[in-house]
């Protein structure tokens, strides 16, 4: 008889802990989901860009650094990575009101789609993207994680590409897109 009231208990008391295991366990940061590198949980969320990195020589060293031309880092561009109510991949780019584009577009946003493919992204604008001259490209992307910062950087320019259109041509071909990540969806 004591058997048959220990053996539910038991199992109650498992249920239990195991329910109550989950309900404490915090989500992973974004420093955890980026650790491996490009993933969809990685790229999910809003970036925050402070205009196009271009290669300086300071003395004998090389460094990337903010075109001081282009900077954008007192109000940066916002890049977004989200699944649509489709369940579609949909990025949002909101342009910095301090860009020097030559042409804006009229909500200051682009739309379009994202996909990972191996260690790259395919972007594909498909709305408000009348200023881009490129406006479907697979870049290569290189996740770092500093601590608990995390950076994306797109190893060619293509949200930044209105603002480096009067850029000489060597400039541009170097320069790349480094965003820092904000916030979760």
């Amino acid at each position: 008889m004591t058997i048959k009231i220990l053996a539910p208990l038991a199992i109650a008391a498992t249920l239990f802990s195991a329910c109550s295991d989950n309900a404490t366990t915090p989500p992973p940061s974004k420093a955890e989901q980026c650790a491996a590198g490009l993933s969809n949980d990685c790229v999910m969320g809003t970036w925050s860009i402070g205009g196009p990195t271009v290669i300086r020589t300071v003395g004998t060293d090389v460094v990337y650094i903010i075109d001081p031309s282009h900077n954008l880092e007192a109000s940066p561009a916002t890049l977004k990575f989200y699944v649509d109510e489709n369940q579609t991949n949909t990025f949002e780019f909101a342009n910095s009101p301090l860009s020097k584009a030559d042409c804006k577009t009229a909500t200051g946003k682009t739309y379009g789609l994202w996909d990972i493919v191996g260690t790259s992204l395919h972007l594909r604008a498909r709305t408000g993207n009348d200023c881009m001259a490129v406006n479907e490209a697979t870049i290569p992307v290189e996740i770092s994680v500093v601590g608990g910062q995390v950076t994306m950087t797109l190893k060619q320019i293509f949200f930044m590409e209105p603002e480096m259109k009067q850029s000489d041509a060597v400039e541009k071909n170097t320069a790349t897109e480094v965003y820092t990540f904000v916030t979760a969806n």
